[in-house]
């Protein structure tokens, strides 16, 4: 090696980048590292390089890698509110917030299985207000009072499936779980 060749601690870098880019494979001189240095300098081999094409390869490799590492970093996620239609006179979207909050809490503590959420909505609106519901927009035709009315009873209901959950044997066998 004379002195218009890559040295020893550039060579290291190159392929610690490349190790970390999961371009090296092994001593092929056909894996992916090869290849590029090939498409930057028309060289063979890493040896073969001088240290200003050396430093070529090597900002390419850290541009490569700042590239990739922008991609794995996880985005944040911005949460928007629920958007609920409201008619005139009818229950308002914070209600509708409400009610389907109040409709996780039911399925959390008295699960239907085989059985939406929409669904059993739309059943409790039928048979407590006689009022036709569709799962796509069960509130659709209740009034704003029909709306509170129908918060405080999904919340009495919720009340009593949690607390028949805490008495549960289910409830019992779920910490004794968590436990072990």
């Amino acid at each position: 090696m004379g002195m218009l060749n890559i040295d020893n601690g550039s060579k290291r870098r190159i392929y610690a980048i490349a190790a970390s880019l999961g371009m090296v494979q092994g001593h092929d001189h056909e894996d992916p590292l090869h290849l590029l240095v090939q498409g930057l300098t028309g060289k063979e081999g890493i040896p073969d390089l001088t240290p200003a094409e050396g430093q070529l390869v090597e900002q390419e490799l850290i541009r490569r890698k700042a590239r990739q590492h922008q991609g794995t970093q996880p985005r944040q996620r911005q949460r928007r509110k629920r958007k609920y239609e409201e008619m005139p006179g009818g229950v308002t979207a914070a209600q509708q917030g409400k009610i389907w909050y109040l409709m996780g809490e039911l399925a959390t503590y008295d699960p239907k299985p085989g059985v939406s959420l929409q669904a059993r909505l739309c059943g409790m609106i039928e048979k407590q207000f006689h009022v036709t519901a569709f799962p796509t927009q069960p509130c659709r035709f209740l009034t704003r009072e029909q709306g509170a009315a129908l918060i405080e009873g999904l919340k009495d209901q919720a009340t009593r499936a949690e607390l028949e959950y805490l008495h549960s044997s289910k409830y019992r066998q779920d910490q004794e779980a968590a436990y072990e």
